[in-house]
């Protein structure tokens, strides 16, 4: 079942004992947090951030996990390529 956003919001202020305020605070702020890094690593995928930068931004691991899955993309589209 697919709880509206208020029926979640209410959710949430009970279990957290938090006023609605609160919660939609922290809501915006973690939106915003995963939206900013989702602009930042499609940034640095198209080629318009440089590693080092996105490193800056992120942490070292977070980079060497986006490069290994970028590079597992590029084998599978490599092998599909060689395999026609």
């Amino acid at each position: 079942m697919i709880r509206t956003v208020a029926e979640q919001l209410d959710f949430v202020t009970t279990k957290k004992g938090l006023a609605e305020a609160q919660v939609l605070a922290e809501a915006l702020q973690a939106g915003i947090g995963l939206l900013y890094e989702e602009s930042l690593i499609e940034s640095y995928l198209s080629g318009d951030l440089l590693r080092a930068q996105l490193v800056q931004e992120l942490d070292a691991a977070r980079v060497d996990e986006i490069d290994a899955q970028r590079d597992a993309i590029d084998r599978d589209f490599a092998w599909a390529a060689e395999s026609r």
